[in-house]
């Protein structure tokens, strides 16, 4: 890519992860090299199958379990601080075209890393390569660094009528 630009994915709504993902296929598919961090996760999701399917997808997951409904631990916040080291010895070896730090603002949220964090992450980048940052929560002040920002809104989701997440659909 000639230009790359930092893309933000958030809101209450569903679709940020779906979203980041279908960037990253239509990425690999046309040559380029994707890296794709998740932070917070680390349970199976079907996305992690892509790298068997497209061999210009790398996944990696910063996180041990979904711990949303509860406070994180000491070793979620080793796992956030070992994703975003490992965030940025990519971001800096230069060898993805694409980055996607899924859930990132989640982290944040959590305090599990800084906004700070995140700026540095930002300022990493190269010209050539486009950064994608996902999450609820996004701060104010990285939305103002970003060229990009969706908010997904929720109008109507099916949760609320009692419908369990779906394999292939929300994991």
């Amino acid at each position: 890519m000639k230009t790359g630009y930092v893309q933000i994915y958030t809101g209450d709504g569903k679709g940020k992860t779906t979203a980041a993902i279908g960037l990253a296929v239509r990425a690999a598919l046309a040559g380029e090299k994707v890296f794709i961090g998740q932070f917070i996760k680390g349970i199976m999701y079907s996305e992690l199958s892509l790298p068997s399917y497209i061999e210009r997808i790398v996944i990696e997951q910063f996180g041990r379990k979904c711990f949303i409904k509860k406070s994180p631990e000491r070793p979620d916040l080793e796992a956030a601080r070992n994703g975003l080291a490992r965030s940025r010895e990519i971001i800096i070896g230069r060898e993805f075209g694409v980055v996607v730090l899924d859930e990132i603002f989640i982290a944040h949220y959590y305090r599990l890393i800084s906004t700070e964090d995140i700026k540095r992450l930002i300022s990493a980048k190269s010209e050539e390569t486009e950064l994608v940052l996902t999450g609820r929560k996004a701060p104010v002040e990285i939305l103002d660094e970003a060229d990009l920002v969706t908010e997904m809104k929720e109008i109507k989701h099916y949760y609320s009528e009692g419908v369990q997440a779906r394999e292939g659909i929300e994991y």
